[in-house]
């Protein structure tokens, strides 16, 4: 039994199916309805069987790996199942996987035999060089491919006849020299042996003519093999980037296809073209699946290579503002390194990804970008079928409808998938990865979930991933927050009030992480729920202290004390162990619960140019006073000073720095 591991998964499928196919080998799955019945048939014939898409082995395989075959009456059996099945010796049973992260226990290694096709910077520079052949120099690259085909059958002939070679002297019996049949053959062997070598002399010859033609294209390939071992060492910043050698040459091939150019000019000009369009594709495609910081360290590791050299080496960065000087200076004002992502939704979904190749929306707690899914969806006209995960019957359903939409050429997408990795990591992926090339050209997948590191591996490998972090500032996280509550509950202008001084609270409470360590001492967990659920303690106060007589309440009678306390307390600061953070919390909800909160002009931070509530507080007097808000305020409203954000932007460059030389050493080590 073998296992063979790829992350090229498509030639070694073609190359076994060729290998194996006078032997009548079938492909199946443990996904296969039908894998029972298969496995029988080919274990009874003695057929060879080709399993996809093994993450874990199912232990129906157990008495086949540990050869538990029985003798009885002259028949040889082994069990599947329930059943005895007549074993045939000439059985054979390959297992492959597309991941090739996969985890194999030390037990199942000893009972296979394990085949590692996973590619390596080599040969995916070799790889690169083909497929930058096949696109510009066609005649030439079916030349290197006739020869290297000739080379391989001269040495295969070679190796042959000294075999057989070996043969017959082995067999000689007495003196050698004395066998004139032995020695007849010798000769005629070493005649056709030079003649087979001298053929091998010539075709070198030849390929080294052919090598010094192709010569100009390896330093294109060069850089192919550097961006691929860049992509590997992002690994070293964060699991979410799992880039891979077939999403590599997915870039490529994009950038040969549709880099067009005048038939005048010259091939070094042509060259140059594709590598700075290589560049910009790379960022592009790239940048959309990397946090804020890391875009700039990956753009600094880019024109490293595309300079040659260290662009941080003599310059003093002491700002995201150096940085981004840096990265204009080395490709342009134009270059594309923030990534093309949730603004340019429509042609990642029709021109970036393919039936196969889900997209995987990565977002923070809180921020669901599903909506802009469902919007580019319907302005493009297309069926969308969406299913929230998180429950059994959400599974089967989802297992349905990319049943029907991968055959019909719809659109799915499988929203808040962090709920469910296990069901992710089983189930998702291993369907994923059995959709062949008969899969409808315009079926999608989307699939959408908070930034979680229990995502499997294998399926942010197989995906195009888009990082959607939350906007910052006060506005977006007021505009969250309501946007979150049902138009049901604002029925009460008391209570909308109450809600709209809470919005502002927890949006401060989250705008600190921000400036961490002068914001708050430590990086407190605070989330959406938080606030969710302060809602719930609002409501239930005031129905505590009026009951039904909620239409007319006085906003000095409110249960002030009772709610500040339990958000001082229990909300926010059940979270909070500093002392001094604790004061800040205190001071920030006192100052803002307070009967003051339903006076005319009532500003919500003792500074100039703080916000101050709006006279009505219906839901469209609140939603229209959020639009109102600028959409980046000055650190002055949370509390802080005014040199906070200069600080904090000191921060995010030293990270950067710091990010960049841990990537740069894991590169070195290679």
């Amino acid at each position: 039994m073998n296992i063979i591991v790829s992350n090229s998964y498509a030639s070694i499928l073609q190359f076994v199916m060729s290998k194996y196919k006078d032997q009548k080998i079938q492909k199946t799955s443990f996904l296969d309805k039908a894998f029972m019945k298969t496995l029988a048939g080919a274990v009874r014939f003695g057929t060879t069987l080709l399993v996809e898409n093994v993450e874990k082995l199912d232990p129906v395989l157990n008495p086949i790996l540990n050869k538990e075959i029985q003798r009885t009456g002259g028949r040889s059996l082994v069990r599947i199942g329930t059943e005895d099945v007549d074993y045939s010796p000439k059985f054979n049973i390959i297992l492959t996987t597309k991941n090739p992260a996969v985890k194999l226990t030390p037990d199942i290694c000893s009972r296979v035999t394990l085949i590692n096709f996973t590619v390596t910077p080599a040969g995916l520079q070799s790889q690169s060089l083909s497929r930058i052949l096949e696109c510009e120099k066609p005649e030439l690259e079916k030349q290197r491919n006739d020869i290297l085909k000739l080379q391989g059958e001269q040495n295969v002939k070679l190796r042959g006849l000294e075999e057989q070679m070996l043969r017959e002297i082995s067999a000689v019996e007495g003196s050698i020299l004395d066998d004139d049949r032995v020695v007849e053959g010798m000769e005629r062997l070493m005649k056709e042996g030079g003649q087979v070598e001298e053929q091998i002399a010539k075709s070198a010859q030849v390929m080294t003519e052919v090598e010094g033609a192709i010569s100009k294209f390896e330093p294109f390939s060069l850089i192919c093999k550097q961006l691929f071992v860049l992509f590997a060492g992002m690994r070293e910043i964060d699991f979410l980037y799992e880039f891979t050698a077939q999403s590599f040459m997915s870039m490529l091939q994009c950038v040969l296809k549709n880099t067009v150019i005048g038939e005048s000019t010259e091939e070094g000009q042509r060259l140059s073209l594709l590598k700075t369009q290589l560049y910009q594709e790379v960022a592009s495609r790239i940048g959309r699946g990397l946090k804020v910081e890391d875009k700039m360290v990956f753009a600094l590791l880019l024109a490293k290579i595309s300079t040659g050299q260290d662009v941080l080496s003599e310059k003093e960065v002491s700002s995201t503002d150096d940085i981004t000087a840096l990265i204009d200076e080395s490709f342009g004002s134009s270059f594309p390194w923030q990534g093309r992502g949730l603004n340019d939704l429509k042609d990642v979904a029709f021109k970036d990804i393919t039936s196969m190749v889900p997209l995987l929306l990565c977002s923070a707690p809180g921020h669901d970008v599903s909506g802009r899914v469902e919007a580019m969806a319907k302005s493009n006209s297309k069926e969308l079928l969406s299913v929230a995960m998180g429950s059994a019957e959400g599974f089967q359903i989802a297992e349905n409808f990319i049943a029907t939409a991968s055959k019909r050429g719809t659109w799915v997408m499988l929203k808040n998938c962090h709920l469910c990795t296990d069901w992710l990591e089983d189930t998702l992926v291993q369907t994923l990865q059995s959709l062949s090339t008969g899969t409808h050209r315009d079926f999608r997948i989307f699939i959408t979930s908070e930034i979680s590191p229990k995502l499997p591996t294998a399926l942010l490998q197989i995906s195009d991933v888009i990082v959607a972090e939350a906007p910052t500032g006060i506005k977006a996280s007021l505009s969250r927050f309501f946007s979150s509550i049902s138009s049901e509950r604002f029925g009460n202008s008391v209570q909308n009030r109450l809600y709209l001084i809470l919005g502002w609270v927890h949006a401060v409470v989250q705008e600190r992480l921000r400036f961490m360590p002068n914001g708050w001492s430590e990086q407190y967990q605070f989330t959406e729920a938080d606030a969710t659920h302060a809602l719930d303690v609002i409501d239930s106060l005031v129905d505590d202290a009026f009951g039904k007589r909620k239409q007319n309440i006085d906003p000095e009678k409110l249960p002030w004390e009772a709610i500040s306390t339990t958000l001082r307390k229990g909300v926010f600061g059940g979270r909070i162990t500093n002392d001094l953070d604790q004061e800040i919390l205190d001071n920030l909800v006192n100052n803002t619960f307070t009967p003051k909160a339903f006076d005319v002009d009532f500003a919500l931070a003792d500074v100039e140019g703080a916000p101050v509530l709006p006279e009505g507080s219906s839901k469209d007097d609140i939603f229209a006073w959020i639009d109102s808000l600028p959409s980046h305020n000055p650190p002055t409203w949370c509390g802080l000073d005014e040199t906070a954000e200069i600080a904090r932007d000191k921060m995010v460059a030293e990270s950067v720095v710091k990010k960049l030389g841990k990537v740069t050493n894991s590169l070195s080590d290679e």
